[in-house]
């Protein structure tokens, strides 16, 4: 078994428990993932390394990755920042604001989208936030609720599929929207719609595409809205 060099710094956690049996808690096991997470993907390993326990102890008392991953989320969460102010704006350009926030947040945290509002928004202090800006501007509460999930809901079926997109760039697998071009570019008898439209790298823009949708779901929104009697 390879010793440890005596002269190599311990970290935080491992100075807390060594020379001694570790007694692990949870805020032993937070700072643990925050330690390794903060500079590498969180794994049983790497946690059960800087606690200075072995992968089975660390299981015992979480269940296993799943549980380390959802700590990590939420410890990300509390990075993130407040939602945008909505001075200045009506409540159209304050949900595109708003949905432009979430998006960022997903695609710098990707874990957080495994557990979508629940890790972004653990103890609600953002919905509670959105929803006050809504009622503001004249929605009822129920409703504000519902179009703070709605757009939420939106925002993460988008990102997925641009993650999904990225890992199958990278695993070498031509993503679908770019292998429609590329076929419609060659000409396509079985497609002459789509090889009308002509389609080039404005269509496949990623920014644009999610700007487009976010501008229907507020559009759909509004819709419900003026349905009801109110604008």
């Amino acid at each position: 078994m390879q010793k440890r060099n005596s002269t190599q710094p311990d970290s935080p956690v491992e100075a807390r428990v060594r020379g001694r049996t570790p007694t692990l808690n949870a805020a032993l096991i937070e700072e643990a993932v925050r330690q390794v997470g903060s500079s590498a993907a969180v794994t049983m390993q790497g946690v059960a390394k800087a606690l200075g326990v072995n992968v089975t102890t660390l299981y015992r008392h979480t269940g296993g990755l799943e549980k380390l991953r959802s700590i990590r989320a939420l410890q990300k969460s509390r990075e993130v920042g407040e939602v945008p102010s909505a001075a200045g704006s009506d409540w159209r350009q304050w949900l595109t604001q708003l949905a432009k926030f979430y998006r960022r947040a997903f695609l710098q945290n990707p874990d957080l989208l495994t557990y979508a509002q629940g890790a972004l928004d653990p103890d609600f202090r953002r919905l509670e936030r959105a929803t006050r800006i809504l009622v503001e501007f004249e929605f009822e509460p129920r409703e504000a609720v519902r179009a703070h999930a709605f757009l939420v809901n939106n925002v993460v079926g988008y990102v997925y599929q641009e993650l999904q997109t990225e890992l199958e760039s990278e695993g070498g697998i031509t993503p679908t929207y770019t292998r429609l071009a590329e076929t419609l570019q060659s000409g396509s008898d079985r497609l002459p719609m789509l090889t009308d439209l002509h389609l080039d790298a404005d269509d496949l823009d990623r920014d644009a595409n999610f700007n487009f949708f976010i501008a229907c779901a507020i559009e759909g929104i509004a819709a419900r809205i003026e349905g009801a009697g109110r604008k």
